[in-house]
């Protein structure tokens, strides 16, 4: 069953809507026949306007490069601009994949193990209250078994005010005397690498932890190994750069009619607030194919499924950071994002070399959730037929 999202702000608060994503995502793939490319706009015209989705983009990569981008309905509808293939979503937790491919850039550059301690790392303490001498690790923090809890986090509300720097934050959450650090519930009661539990607050660390690895700001770094070696000139953190022109135009829906939100912020934006167009992140999808940004085996360690149970009814895995399920005899890395105004999907078919992405301008619900699979499904089916 899957469950709607929350309605309430707080709630919603960036959760990852894993149950959105799993075993259900691709378990009848469309007929070849269906996949053309007149009948995917006709049916994402009729399921814009039965979901109150204004617009979205989308993307299939084939053979290592983008064959399909394109965009449906309005990246603003008061302006009646339309969404293009460069227009530039803010795509939620999907943007974990970008800070996990950093991270791994790093690995693979042997700044760090796998299963190294990450305090050596860090200004500040890191350490579960109920297991301090257990140390916190690299792959904990990819795999969301490392005990930080996103409890207190899911609590706080950050659309007003001054926004604490990513440290700051992160060392209020996590060490003893912090404004924001409450033992029972900024760390889970699990021993670190034991349970499972989806963690934006863990991912930030991992951002903070790419800079302090690589010597330079984290947007600078995913900025020069990632974005420019790509061709991703659309891309930022943060909405840093980019105009309401080429924005589209977060949205909620309410009273029967479309209102205009304003941009998502806080202060763990390496955790969600990747700006980027769907032409660009096709890129990214397609750099997993050719192998142009991270080795074969650094892609192969990050699609391997981690001991820990998701969830014992789930045929999910967690790989580090991207999820796994089997589709057929293809495995399927994925990842969902939400936030207010912006729903997000990106899924790669690693036994095929295949990918799709999906990104919305609307707050994610059960229907316009699984409007995104039912488009991912058609893409994939696309790049199978084609």
């Amino acid at each position: 069953m899957i469950p709607s999202a929350p309605a309430d702000h707080g709630s919603l608060h960036r959760r990852k809507f894993l149950a959105l994503s799993g075993a259900a995502l691709l378990a009848s793939p469309a007929q070849g026949a269906d996949a053309n490319r007149e009948s995917l706009a006709g049916d994402i015209a009729d399921r814009l306007a039965a979901t109150h989705t204004p617009g979205i983009g989308v993307a299939m990569v084939k053979a290592g490069h983008p064959a399909f981008v394109q965009g449906y309905g309005y990246g603003d509808v008061e302006k009646a601009r339309h969404v293009t293939p460069e227009t530039i979503f803010q795509i939620a937790s999907v943007s974990k994949t970008v800070t996990a491919t950093a991270l791994m850039l790093l690995w693979q550059d042997g700044a760090f193990r796998l299963d190294d301690p990450v305090a050596p790392h860090l200004d500040f303490a890191v350490a579960s209250p109920a297991f301090p001498n257990v140390p916190v690790t690299f792959r904990q923090l990819l795999t969301h078994t490392s005990g930080i809890s996103d409890a207190v986090y899911d609590k706080l509300d950050f659309s007003t005010g001054d926004l604490p720097p990513l440290r700051d934050f992160l060392e209020a959450y996590l060490v003893p005397g912090g404004k924001w650090y409450d033992a029972r519930n900024s760390w889970s009661a699990a021993k670190p690498g034991t349970a499972w539990s989806y963690s934006n607050v863990a991912v930030a660390l991992l951002g903070y932890l790419g800079g302090r690895l690589s010597g330079r700001p984290f947007e600078t770094f995913t900025r020069e190994r990632i974005f420019q070696p790509l061709g991703m000139n659309a891309t930022s953190w943060r909405y840093e750069g980019v105009s309401d022109a080429r924005l589209a135009q977060p949205y909620g829906f309410a009273d029967a009619r479309f209102k205009r939100l304003p941009r998502a912020r806080y202060p763990d934006w390496p955790a969600g607030l990747l700006c980027t167009s769907p032409n660009d992140f096709a890129l990214f999808l397609a750099s997993h194919y050719k192998a142009s940004l991270l080795k074969p085996e650094t892609i192969r360690t990050m699609f391997t499924p981690d001991p820990v149970i998701v969830n014992p009814q789930s045929r999910i895995k967690q790989g580090l950071i991207w999820e796994l399920t089997p589709m057929g005899g293809s495995s399927i890395a994925l990842h969902t994002g939400g936030d207010p105004g912006a729903t997000s999907f990106a899924a790669i078919d690693t036994t095929h070399g295949t990918a799709a992405l999906c990104f919305a301008n609307v707050t994610p619900d059960k229907d316009k959730s699984q409007f995104e699979k039912e488009v991912i499904r058609r893409l994939f089916a696309m790049a199978s037929g084609s």
